[in-house]
């Protein structure tokens, strides 16, 4: 997908919704990402150790952009439906998220969502936007050769 690509996600309404808010206070990303494994465990048990390491990943890049680069108030909601989580963070900064070159200080947290997600996108909104990624949390088959 396109990072200049606006896309709403297509994952059902009616979901398990876990909701955080999100402070420029870097310290709390750890109790972020334990609460969103937390999270998946319960309602989703069998979601394998691949799949909560690429979440935390992803997690992690879309509230540390948020975080570094918008300014309060920030919210990360995980919506789980089926197999699949939906990854939102909202913030206040109207600016699209955009791809930047590699630098000293960072730059490929997009490029790393794009290639763990199976979609990703942001919606504007007035007062801000909201960045979303979509993830299976179901273990892929094994192919037969």
């Amino acid at each position: 997908m396109s990072v200049d690509e606006v896309q709403h996600s297509r994952l059902p309404a009616r979901a398990a919704r876990l909701r955080l808010a999100l402070d420029q206070d870097f310290a709390i990303l750890r109790r972020i990402r334990e609460r969103a494994a937390a999270f998946v465990r319960r309602y989703l048990p069998y979601a394998g150790a691949d799949a909560l390491d690429d979440v935390r990943l992803v997690l992690d890049e879309m509230a540390c952009n948020a975080m570094r680069h918008a300014r309060p108030p920030c919210e990360l909601t995980l919506s789980l439906r089926g197999d699949r989580i939906l990854l939102e963070v909202s913030d206040s900064l109207p600016d699209l998220a955009r791809c930047r070159e590699g630098y000293a200080g960072g730059g490929r947290g997009l490029a790393l969502i794009d290639a763990i997600a199976d979609r990703w996108g942001q919606t504007p909104l007035p007062g801000g936007k909201t960045v979303w990624a979509e993830l299976s949390l179901c273990p892929e088959p094994l192919s037969r050769t």
